[in-house]
């Protein structure tokens, strides 16, 4: 298991150390306005890629994990999986279609039509598979390569603020390289191949992960719709200005995934052995929370301070609103142990599905009304109180619904 965080830590960190070494550079050469154009435009995508994914990173890591040694269920699951990825997303390409003729072409269409490269790769990769059969190494070696590639290229191809364009497709070729990569790396392995499966097993894959594809559209609208408000509301300049803050937050506070995703099949497997809450709490659960606060610390100690200097004096305010949601990562690994690894594995997804719903639209309706009153932080102000209110319910939850220790 500890090879198993260590890769994913390692995944973790390409995928966001990559994006950082790259976010200066963007946001100097685009500019403020276009590069908050380019992050409504990749807020756009990660909507279309949360839809295909649907829920199967939670879904189906869980089928995998408890079938990792029935070959035949293993290609079942995997080709279920895959087809319904792939019927996901012509929907979504149809949809779009829609979309485009009746509103016409816009800058926003032909950088998202572009985008949609990246949104093949996360059919084509399949994080779950790997997780499930705690085959980490695959993901390591195939997001390295992409993310160092779409590296190379942003610097190579984005030299003026015409180049949006670029931007996106450097962006979006890491993760259809992924894609690729975890295809030859799945066949070479010997993972998983495609086999005959009825119309039912895509149905009951969909079936399954349905609760939790709600539970992450929901969690989508005070994640990624939040720049998306801003820029409707406030304009592209304080677009980029979230963007450039919340990428930070963001890749501070995904240190904790690795541990979440590694930890996940094991803890599930715990509790399926009759584990209580009280004992995942104590073997896990509690240091995960201090590994939360200890995020938090280093962005107020670290964080804000070393912003200050990378970024530019145009984006001075980013680091304000870097500190404002510097509480994020303490609050949401609280949300990950009672929510995630104790509720999820109890078969209480509805409970997640329904707070995450209900909180997430109140979450919309309060950052509409705070944008108005302060436009640069408002959202911010929003996204603390929403995660508060998330974990909060998960906390109740978990001791109203589970046992807490073992009779």
């Amino acid at each position: 298991m500890k090879k198993n965080i260590f890769l994913l830590f390692f995944v973790q960190a390409s995928n966001y150390l990559f994006p950082l070494l790259t976010l200066p550079y963007l946001m100097r050469v685009l500019g403020a306005e276009n590069f908050g154009i380019v992050a409504m435009v990749q807020a756009w995508i990660q909507y279309i890629i949360i839809f295909v994914d649907y829920g199967f990173n939670f879904s189906a890591t869980l089928l995998v994990s408890v079938n990792k040694n029935n070959r035949i269920k293993i290609n079942s699951i995997y080709t279920s999986v895959t087809i319904a990825k792939f019927i996901l997303l012509l929907i979504s390409l149809f949809i779009f279609a829609i979309y485009m003729a009746f509103i016409g072409p816009s800058i926003y269409s032909s950088l998202i039509l572009l985008g949609l490269i990246s949104v093949i790769g996360t059919v084509l990769f399949p994080v779950w598979l790997f997780q499930g059969m705690e085959k980490m190494q695959g993901i390591a070696i195939c997001t390295t390569i992409a993310k160092f590639v779409s590296l190379l290229l942003i610097f190579i191809l984005v030299k003026s603020p015409d180049d949006m364009n670029m931007a996106v497709i450097s962006q979006s070729s890491g993760m259809f390289l992924s894609g690729i990569l975890s295809c030859y790396f799945i066949k070479k392995e010997k993972m998983a191949k495609f086999t005959k499966v009825s119309l039912y097993e895509i149905f009951d894959v969909l079936k399954k992960g349905f609760d939790l594809f709600v539970s992450n559209i929901t969690i989508s609208f005070y994640t990624t719709l939040n720049i998306l408000i801003i820029g409707y509301f406030g304009g592209p300049v304080l677009a980029g200005y979230f963007s450039a803050a919340d990428k930070i937050r963001t890749a501070a506070q995904g240190l904790m995934s690795p541990v979440q995703q590694a930890m996940f099949p094991r803890v599930s497997s715990l509790i399926s052995e009759g584990k209580s809450l009280k004992e995942i709490l104590d073997l896990y659960g509690k240091k995960f929370i201090i590994f939360g606060f200890i995020i938090t610390l280093s962005i107020i100690v670290i964080g804000y301070p070393a912003s200050l200097y990378y970024y530019s004096l145009e984006y001075r305010v980013s680091s304000l609103i870097l500190l404002l949601m510097s509480p994020i990562p303490f609050i949401v690994a609280i949300g990950i142990v009672f929510g995630q690894w104790w509720l999820i594995p109890n078969n209480k997804t509805k409970i997640v599905r329904k707070t995450y719903l209900t909180v997430s639209l109140i979450h919309v309706i309060v950052s509409v009304i705070l944008i108005n009153v302060t436009p640069t932080y408002g959202v911010s102000i929003s996204v603390i109180l929403t995660e508060l209110v998330v974990s909060s319910i998960f906390v109740m939850a978990s001791f109203n619904y589970g046992k807490f220790i073992n009779d």
